[in-house]
């Protein structure tokens, strides 16, 4: 015992210690669901085969029946089977709600789907074979589906299946850089190969129709002599239904009855977003919690702990919220997230807390919204210059402008997000964003100017806590320009970045420049007041000529952010806006 407990470890001890039971379940699902996805293939290939000719079809089901039928086969089909349906069971008993993407929704119908067809597939061939040494080979099945005129059945026998595994490999490997590159050659096998499978079954029917043995076979077999026959196979394939959908309905009463007694114990915990406060039963998710109340939250893996767009800032109660588990820190750690931002997805609070998305997304969708590439549109251009780093870098340590950098950034990137623009670029010395992504130009000006208020409100928190702390202070120039510019994605990070070239670029380079130069805070175009719908600039009056534009631009300079209606404040966002900068100053310095 004493060597064993000493060569234990450096065997299966530590990978079993390190497998935690949802990876032990994602691996088990995916193991599981690859062998039936390379099962249903295999069918698949081998009515594609009947193309050729339905001795080729045959010399290919022969193969498969040599490799299923086998002992090592069967236990591996029917236990990749089992241990999926299983899972599944399982994975319907936890969730919570079923306010899913529609993608997600499909993919659970149609695997749930699946094994009604197969059941009746499974009873006509397995157990024909089993029960009564009725062969499985084309020549009979084929026949009598055609006879029986159920060919239109047969051909869509695998269609769920095969659907549902693509979908499921789809999320499992679409952020793996081999599969993007092979992601059209995918598409088309995915696509081809149930339509030369049908065609195939089509030119086995049309070949055994001129075949007079096969087809009294077919006419011999579905006669009142071999009634018997077809009474046991239809009783095995009811009982089997009916099992079936037994199973499911008790695991569906399960999960009802779960959620009533969470509900009825009363323990509910308060989940605070910036727009509204909901409350749920504890256990749930905060990524549930959104769904549940149709609240806006980005979403892309389907909440496996895979693309991190659901991450969240707890601001609030970040000690009532259970420690990640392995998935989630390997999540985070890949995207070097800070100490309290955690993911959604995975994120079961304990008690009453706050959280700020950190990827907006303007509708009640369950994936985040994606622009679309090569798109020449009018947008809002802003810049936020950091205009004494160097300066400060003379003055402090490097750890100490880290971490006025670290407050900058995220005081500077909150107030963009929750106005509603899109981050394009984080620097050292500039933070870029665009407005009217996703949105009427109107509006890009108005959350525009909006950020601009934010930003001053911020960085004047920030510069008075700077000061009491280290007698310091950042100084920022803001510009902002409306323009035409073309938009798209550049997929070298993890969410793609969104990027903009054209004159609207152009323009705001030249109004940073122009910032800088008279010493202003904040430098804003006369374009950006004229499609938000205010008056003329009133401010230091500017007219910039840059070269190559058709005609002159008036730039407002100030020091002070623009004076905005009275109707455009949002008191609920503001509020969010210095819990999540109260929550940035009380964590300390890297000091």
């Amino acid at each position: 015992m004493e060597i064993a407990s000493k060569t234990w470890p450096s065997g299966l001890l530590p990978w079993f210690s390190q497998l935690s039971s949802s990876a032990l379940r994602r691996t088990l699902r995916l193991a599981s669901g690859l062998v039936l996805f390379a099962y249903i293939a295999a069918h698949l290939v081998n009515h594609a085969l009947g193309l050729i000719s339905l001795r080729a079809a045959e010399a290919g089901m022969e193969v498969a029946i040599t490799v299923w039928y086998s002992m090592p086969g069967t236990v591996l089909l029917y236990g990749a089977a089992a241990v999926h349906f299983m899972l599944a069971l399982w994975a319907v008993y936890e969730r919570r709600t079923f306010r899913l993407p529609p993608a997600e929704l499909l993919r659970i119908a149609l695997g749930f789907t699946l094994p009604i067809i197969l059941i009746g597939h499974f009873a006509a061939t397995r157990l024909a074979y089993e029960l009564f040494g009725l062969s499985s080979d084309y020549s009979r099945v084929v026949s009598n589906l055609w006879v029986a005129d159920s060919q239109g059945w047969q051909l869509g026998v695998m269609a769920p299946g095969w659907i549902h595994g693509c979908m499921g490999l789809h999320f499992a490997f679409s952020r793996r850089p081999l599969y993007r590159q092979l992601r059209f050659v995918l598409f088309a096998v995915a696509l081809l190969l149930p339509v030369f499978s049908g065609l195939g079954f089509i030119a086995m029917g049309k070949e055994l129709s001129t075949n007079e043995m096969a087809a009294a076979a077919a006419i011999d077999f579905l006669s009142p002599a071999h009634g018997v026959e077809r009474a046991g196979i239809a009783q095995w394939r009811n009982g089997i239904l009916v099992g079936y959908f037994a199973v499911i309905g008790a695991t569906f009463a399960a999960r009802a009855i779960r959620n009533a007694l969470e509900r009825g114990r009363k323990r509910l915990v308060s989940i605070s977003y910036p727009e509204r406060t909901v409350r749920v039963p504890r256990g749930w998710s905060v990524l549930e919690a959104s769904r549940s109340f149709h609240l806006p939250h980005a979403s892309m893996c389907g909440g496996r702990a895979r693309c991190s767009t659901c991450r969240v800032r707890v601001t609030a109660g970040e000690e009532l919220c259970p420690p990640a588990g392995a998935d989630e820190r390997a999540t985070l750690a890949r995207i070097s997230a800070p100490p309290d931002v955690r993911l959604a997805c995975q994120l079961r609070p304990r008690g009453d807390i706050s959280v700020v998305p950190v990827v907006r997304t303007e509708r009640p969708i369950y994936r985040q919204a994606s622009p679309r590439r090569s798109d020449e549109r009018e947008i809002v251009v802003l810049f936020c210059d950091f205009l004494n780093r160097a300066e400060l870098a003379g003055e402090h340590i490097p750890q100490d402008l880290l971490y006025v950098l670290t407050l900058y950034v995220e005081a500077i990137g909150h107030a963009i997000r929750t106005a509603g623009g899109t981050l394009s670029g984080v620097g050292l010395d500039s933070v870029s964003a665009l407005f009217g992504v996703d949105c009427a130009p109107a509006q890009a000006a108005r959350q525009a100017l909006q950020s601009a208020s934010a930003i001053a409100r911020v960085m004047s928190d920030l510069n008075d806590r700077l000061g009491r702390q280290w007698d310091c202070k950042v100084k920022t120039a803001v510009s902002i320009h409306a323009g035409r510019a073309v938009v798209g994605e550049i997929n070298s990070s993890d969410p793609p970045a969104v990027m903009a070239i054209g004159e609207a670029m152009t323009l705001a380079n030249e109004l940073r420049k122009l910032a800088i130069d008279r010493g202003k805070s904040f430098a804003i175009s006369e374009p950006v007041y004229t499609a938000a719908g205010l008056g003329p600039v009133t401010e230091d009056k500017v007219l910039l000529r840059p070269s190559g534009a058709d005609a002159p631009v008036v730039v407002g300079l100030s020091m002070s952010a623009p004076d905005l209606p009275a109707a455009w404040t949002r008191p609920h966002r503001m509020q969010a806006r210095r819990v999540a900068l109260q929550r940035l100053w009380t964590g300390s310095s890297p000091r």
